[in-house]
């Protein structure tokens, strides 16, 4: 039989970060958390204009279940571009700061997107054409 000190030993040592734990590579997980944060502003702005499915697959341009992998925070079938690209169809600002390790402001990543005061809309936007060859800043 074990005594109490050998069953509150723990088995395995964390290095404190779940995804490195889990093999990442750094570069693995820095995109990861880049695609969350952008991400979460994109879902929040979806949520404060209550799209469905179907309005958000037409306002950015996308199939219905690839609206549904969204809404559902499946982000790792969506590149960082196409993000960015889904956080412009949807008026939403980005900025990126980029300097070195040492003096970067460490928080959850680098990329960023103001959101507006969430208030509730009485109806969605209306879907924004894009003409081909139209190029779009992204501040």
């Amino acid at each position: 039989m074990l005594d109490a000190k050998e069953t509150n030993r723990p088995g395995h040592i964390t290095t404190g970060n779940v995804l490195e734990d889990l093999g990442f590579s750094a570069q693995e997980i820095r995109e990861m958390e880049i695609k969350h944060d952008l991400w979460v502003p994109i879902r929040a702005e979806i949520e404060a204009r209550k799209l469905t499915q179907t309005q958000l697959a037409r306002e950015l341009k996308i199939h219905q279940p690839d609206a549904s992998l969204l809404l559902r925070g499946q982000i790792t079938r969506f590149s960082i571009t196409r993000l960015l690209q889904f956080a412009d169809c949807l008026k939403l600002a980005v900025t990126f700061t980029v300097a070195p390790m040492a003096e970067a402001p460490r928080a959850t990543g680098s990329a960023r997107i103001h959101l507006r005061a969430a208030k509730p809309r009485s109806k969605p936007a209306r879907p924004v054409s894009v003409r081909s060859g139209r190029r779009t800043a992204i501040a």
